[in-house]
């Protein structure tokens, strides 16, 4: 048994493996400063607004993704694995134009409907300014997706891994030195940041293809590529909305229904599970490229054998880190917010459950993205969405809307888990 994990680790996943978690663990830290910076240094009510607008960043960017971030680490290593091996520039700029149309589409739709969407994005109305940079940095968040999918795809795993923590250091430096924090100066900071990193990103790599004259023409055959990406990546631009709706719809009806302290204190809970879960996910970002090659490849027996093993790894992590939660909510919970917010450990102890089932979707969404083109995942999460709005509408207390969360996480996990067990077999 030790001689098959060592031989594991030292094999090229194995590799990825240990790489990508040791990073994921210093994000999860980085994450873990974020928030203690940002409680400390805003109002209850302030920290509220941004608990909204990053989650509201975070649907608005996916969409503009456009499903590149799952279409990209799938249809690389098919390319690569072809024979004759594909040449992955076309499908690249493909990508990138189905991506910027989506984005255009959806900074108009904003735009012309601003009245309404100001208190939905920035939880309050008559701060266009604030909505302008809520957009800006969705745009600029999207584009980085994209440059960290095309690193999973090819298998960078340290560059995929190194940039995001280099990010997510970048963006502290900020809540250190700025003298007033508001969340205009936060998000604005941020923007900045992360132009200048994706610049970097994207002009290392467009110098080094123009520096490759083996490579063809990237507008070559390039209505085929794009065929290819809208088929696949439609379903799941749909998907990536539905799952980042689940994890913001819950503050924007929160902060228009409760108000913004009510919403700053469901938030704890939500960071809480958004801080752990990355460490689930992170086998997943591995597993899809790893998976296509195994379709491919026709391996499919050894893919099956090996997300059974995860499954069971997957859930006592899940239970660890619950029971850990549980245990020190109230020391946790002023170690990484502030005093003021342990008031919420009731909540928190609620909200906390859905590690497991949400642990559970991370292994599973990746591998039947894998396998099928079939947008199951869109199916899954627009179902859970329902119930969702569903069960807050029908909520009279954050009791109710803490368990309605979890009942919504519980569907989730297990409606991905019957899911790969029908397209396992096909």
């Amino acid at each position: 048994m030790l001689k098959e994990i060592k031989e594991k680790l030292h094999s090229g996943m194995g590799r990825d493996i240990v790489w990508t978690f040791a990073i994921q663990m210093l994000i999860m830290l980085c994450s873990f400063a974020i928030n203690k910076l940002l409680a400390n240094r805003l109002s209850i009510d302030e920290f509220g607004q941004y608990n909204v607008i990053k989650r509201s960043v975070q649907v608005l960017s996916f969409v503009m993704l456009a499903g590149i971030g799952i279409a990209l680490p799938r249809y690389i290593p098919i390319y690569r694995n072809s024979n004759p091996p594909r040449p992955v520039a076309p499908l690249l700029s493909a990508a990138f134009i189905y991506m910027i149309g989506i984005s255009v589409a959806v900074v108009a739709i904003c735009l012309l409907f601003s009245p309404q969407m100001q208190p939905v994005i920035t939880g309050q109305s008559n701060n266009s300014s604030l909505l302008l940079i809520a957009l800006s940095y969705a745009f600029i968040l999207a584009m980085a997706q994209y440059v960290f999918a095309y690193y999973r795809g090819m298998g960078r795993f340290m560059w995929y891994n190194s940039t995001q923590l280099a990010m997510q250091l970048a963006i502290i430096m900020p809540l250190i030195v700025l003298p007033i924090l508001t969340v205009g100066n936060v998000f604005g900071s941020w923007l900045i940041i992360t132009v200048l990193l994706v610049a970097y990103l994207m002009g290392r790599e467009l110098w080094k293809y123009a520096n490759t004259s083996c490579q063809p023409h990237p507008c070559s055959h390039l209505s085929t590529h794009l065929t290819t990406i809208v088929k696949y990546a439609s379903g799941r631009l749909i998907a990536d909305f539905f799952q980042f709706s689940l994890a913001a719809f819950p503050l924007i009806y929160i902060s228009n229904t409760q108000g913004l302290q009510a919403t700053a204190y469901f938030a704890v809970g939500i960071t809480f599970i958004t801080m752990i879960i990355p460490l689930f996910s992170f086998l997943g970002i591995i597993l899809l490229p790893y998976i296509s090659q195994a379709i491919a490849r026709h391996e499919m027996t050894a893919a099956n054998r090996l997300v059974n093993r995860l499954s069971l790894l997957y859930a006592l992590a899940a239970i660890c880190f619950i029971a850990i939660l549980w245990l020190f909510t109230d020391f946790l919970t002023a170690l990484l917010f502030s005093n003021d917010y342990v008031v919420t450990s009731q909540l928190t102890r609620i909200m906390i459950l859905a590690i497991l089932p949400q642990a559970a979707y991370m292994l599973f969404r990746n591998t039947i993205d894998a396998v099928s083109v079939v947008p199951y995942n869109a199916i899954i999460l627009g179902i859970c969405l329902a119930v969702m709005v569903a069960g807050f509408m029908l909520s009279v207390s954050p009791v109710h809307f803490a368990w309605a969360y979890v009942a919504v996480s519980a569907l989730q996990g297990l409606l991905s888990w019957g899911t790969w067990m029908i397209v396992r077999k096909k």
